[in-house]
């Protein structure tokens, strides 16, 4: 017989959480995909234009920025067409925003229903992650389409881009954990995170680049969101990083925040789902 209480994952360690999250995810595939497809389908059940929306819906804010500058509010940047510059960066920004936002929003909304069903967290999160990749897929045919017409060619290196998503994924989805279990305590934490982000991405070089005054140099080396639009561009369209130092240590800080998060989120769930 095996009892189950809220204290039963205090003595795991960050690997043992981590393999055990793993596992649930293979353990509830089938689940995972159920989800996806649900939340897929609700997105546009009832409505005129069907499923175009789930593909029309993620490119409207980067239309927003592309519309821009096209009537000259953004001219080119560090030798790249303005539309690439831009599409780029808002794609690459959403990525890593909806790293953090998407466990804070999960973790919110399927509280009540988790305390009701065996499905863990872990894979609510998973198939909201989905939707995410897929969002991002649309997002990339638009701004490669973009690129083909104002001819921004990438390097060769391009691919390397798949390697700094990974890397952003350690760091910004581990904050994003940690940030999910403290808004179940503290509800103002996804209202806040959210607030911050708005205003993040015009101080990470989404939009405009840094400059070059000395709280600009500060913050392109202590703004995590910063040093991943940075990295991701220079692999794109230089083909090397002109910052490695920075984007290492975030990348090791990354690691350890995503290892503390998964702790966190392990030991925690119980507690969230009211198994007492």
């Amino acid at each position: 017989m095996k009892i189950i209480s809220p204290n039963i994952r205090v003595n795991d360690s960050s690997f043992s959480a981590l393999r055990h999250l793993l596992g649930e995810v293979v353990g509830y595939k089938g689940q995972i995909w159920t989800v996806f497809k649900q939340n897929f389908r609700s997105s546009y059940y009832g409505t005129g234009f069907g499923v175009l929306w789930n593909f029309i819906l993620p490119l409207v804010p980067i239309t927003v920025y592309l519309f821009l500058t096209k009537i000259r509010v953004f001219p080119s940047f560090e030798g790249v067409n303005g539309s690439t510059y831009l599409t780029f960066g808002v794609m690459i920004w959403f990525v890593f925003s909806g790293f953090v936002q998407l466990p804070i929003s999960t973790v919110s909304s399927r509280t009540s229903e988790a305390m009701k069903t065996s499905l863990p967290l872990s894979a609510s999160i998973l198939s909201g992650f989905a939707n995410l990749v897929f969002e991002t897929i649309v997002r990339i045919g638009l701004v490669v389409g973009i690129m083909v017409l104002t001819q921004s060619w990438p390097t060769p290196f391009a691919p390397g881009l798949i390697l700094v998503f990974v890397i952003g994924f350690f760091l910004f989805f581990g904050i994003g954990l940690i940030l999910s279990i403290l808004n179940v305590i503290y509800k103002d934490i996804s209202r806040v995170t959210t607030i911050l982000l708005q205003y993040g991405i015009f101080v990470s070089g989404v939009i405009f680049p840094l400059g070059t005054s000395n709280l600009a140099v500060l913050n392109s080396k202590l703004n995590p969101f910063a040093v991943f639009v940075d990295a991701s561009r220079d692999i794109v369209f230089v083909g090397a990083l002109r910052h490695p130092i920075p984007f290492a240590i975030w990348a090791a800080i990354g690691v350890v925040i995503f290892l503390v998060g998964c702790r966190i989120f392990y030991v925690m769930e119980y507690r969230i789902r009211g198994i007492v």
